[in-house]
């Protein structure tokens, strides 16, 4: 209790919330480099509708936002819904990470001279050498992506946080870095988990008023 009550109390501001977010950032790094960097792929999800999907390079600015989105919601939400999110943003995490373990899958990218010297292809050399071809089903930047504008989608422009997240969804694609099996499966996940974990709140029963104190006259 009492370092739930910490918690609250460092996520009552917008830096305590950052400071929180880069912590679970990296601590769900590590078993998703482990996975990715260990596992040999063992099934081919590619479809004729992924190869269908053009490859389109300056799609990465909206894949890489999915970090701008996390700081919005930082910034709109208080302390307390922050964390909630948070949870649920790990429990995503642990879902997609069994799906990574069971459904390994490798993604077939493009060689990096596909693309036109210059900055596109010095961002995709970079993504490449730190994010490996795997870890692709379910897709865990469309969870996290669409988990955190299901919170936004009741505050202000919610309906534009949802179409940011459908857009970085849809990049996922874009950048040939996900089959679309596992946007599918990133959106079910989100869903599900946002289904699970916020049911208390949604469901939860009203408060009844104690009844007035009934008076006795002699």
């Amino acid at each position: 209790m009492r370092v739930m009550a910490w918690l609250y109390r460092l996520n009552g501001h917008f830096a305590g919330r950052l400071l929180t977010t880069g912590v679970a950032i990296a601590a769900t790094f590590q078993p998703y480099f482990w996975i990715n960097d260990t596992l040999p792929p063992r099934f081919d999800f590619l479809t004729s509708l992924d190869t269908a999907i053009p490859f389109l390079p300056w799609t990465y600015a909206l894949y890489s936002s999915f970090f701008a989105l996390l700081l919005g919601a930082a910034w709109l939400l208080d302390g307390h819904e922050y964390l909630r999110m948070l949870g649920a943003v790990l429990l995503a995490n642990a879902v997609c990470y069994l799906g990574f373990i069971l459904f390994t899958a490798h993604y077939p990218r493009p060689p990096l001279d596909s693309i036109p010297p210059g900055f596109w292809r010095e961002q995709f050399r970079r993504m490449h050498a730190s994010d490996n071809a795997g870890n692709t089903f379910p897709s865990i930047h469309v969870a996290t992506t669409m988990l955190g504008a299901l919170r936004l989608r009741h505050h202000r422009g919610g309906a534009l946080w949802m179409l940011w997240a459908v857009l970085i969804s849809l990049s996922t694609l874009t950048v040939k870095q996900h089959f679309l099996v596992d946007v599918l499966g990133g959106l079910a996940v989100a869903w599900g988990v946002h289904a699970v974990w916020f049911r208390r709140k949604a469901s939860a029963p009203a408060r009844l008023e104690p009844a007035p104190p009934v008076e006795v006259r002699p």
